[in-house]
């Protein structure tokens, strides 16, 4: 006798089963904030308004180019004088007595100036990263660093991962991730441990650092960014712990930035690759690929040639270098690279990876 669910535990069931997958981290998030600001305000003054502007203004610049250092071109300087311009609404709030302006930027008009001032643009889909630290003071030893231990240091890393655009997910440091990365593999920096520990977390992104008291007001780090296939070092001193894992979390998102983000003048010249999916099974296959490469900042324009049985063609237009736009489709979970069959002739030549005779060719999962 087939088994039978009453439709309200199924519905129940489903509903449970939502909640418990939005709980995952999710990668590739796209990013909805990135034009919304806090600052705080000594009134609600027409002055102090202006400067609170400006200054959001140029917070919203550093999570939208992804560099951190954009406030000192001179090119932005009119631009934030002018910041009132750009503002799609404000509303004031207080907070243990001290009173905010909550400010929210047009997004268009922010990247349209981005693009006019040939600014370097970090599109909203963004690596979820996943960060792992082990800590060694001079009282206590060597450690991993766990959220309950530190609860202000974590706060202070949210906290940066929100200017700066970057999606951060922690650990919970149960039995199973202290089982799969234990100390020694972390503060090793191991990578095929970094891997298994990553398995339930699903990362696009892996951040590791090993942070070592040296002296009672001297701090080194030392920082692992794996991403891609490819494995970025980088050091950090500071004299306290807080200073060296904010300097850790910022050098992930400017490598970030710089690996994702786009440039008008990366080739000066659009392109056309073509992109080759199968495994597209139904309407709302098709329609999910498609809305997902047509809506990617580094593409111009994806116009469908083919389809083929579960076999979809389409030529992306796009002024961005190969790899990096092999990087974002990367960045797509239902994009699953096939493996390369790229004929080669008896001479053997290959044809151009992008081309029609050897395109992108992925599986849509």
């Amino acid at each position: 006798m087939p088994l039978t669910m009453n439709p309200r535990v199924l519905l129940c069931f489903s509903l449970l089963l939502a909640a418990l997958m939005s709980a995952l981290p999710a990668s590739a998030r796209v990013m909805p904030d990135l034009y919304e600001v806090s600052e705080a305000v000594s009134s609600r003054g027409t002055t102090d308004r202006a400067g609170a502007t400006s200054r959001g203004l140029e917070r919203v610049f550093v999570r939208v180019t992804g560099d951190q250092n954009v406030g000192s071109n001179p090119k932005l300087a009119p631009v934030l004088k002018q910041a009132q311009k750009y503002v799609q609404g404000y509303r004031y709030d207080t907070d243990n007595n001290q009173l905010y302006l909550q400010l929210t930027f047009d997004p268009q008009a922010v990247n349209d100036l981005v693009h006019q001032l040939q600014l370097p643009l970090w599109p909203n889909n963004r690596p979820g990263t996943l960060v792992w630290m082990a800590v060694d003071t001079l009282q206590s030893g060597r450690d991993s660093l766990r959220q309950e231990d530190y609860p202000e240091l974590f706060g202070l890393l949210d906290g940066l991962a929100l200017e700066r655009g970057l999606p951060l997910d922690f650990p919970v440091m149960d039995l199973n991730d202290q089982r799969n990365m234990p100390l020694g593999a972390l503060w090793a920096q191991d990578e095929s441990a970094a891997q298994r520990a990553g398995v339930r977390y699903r990362p696009d992104a892996t951040l590791m650092g090993r942070l070592l008291q040296t002296s009672g007001q001297r701090w080194q780090a030392n920082w692992l960014l794996i991403h891609g296939g490819r494995s970025y070092a980088f050091d950090a001193s500071g004299s306290s712990l807080e200073e060296v894992a904010l300097r850790g979390v910022n050098e992930a998102a400017n490598q970030l930035a710089e690996r994702y983000a786009v440039r008008t003048d990366d080739t000066g010249v659009a392109s056309a690759v073509l992109v080759e999916i199968s495994g597209i099974r139904s309407f709302a296959d098709y329609s999910s690929a498609t809305k997902y490469l047509q809506g990617l900042a580094q593409v111009s324009s994806a116009e469908v040639l083919a389809v083929n049985g579960d076999r979809l063609t389409l030529a992306l237009t796009t002024s961005t270098q190969l790899e990096s736009l092999r990087d974002v489709l990367a960045l797509n979970r239902n994009l699953q690279l096939s493996r390369d069959d790229g004929l080669v002739d008896l001479s053997g030549y290959r044809a151009p990876l992008g081309s029609a005779q050897n395109p992108l060719r992925y599986n849509w999962q």
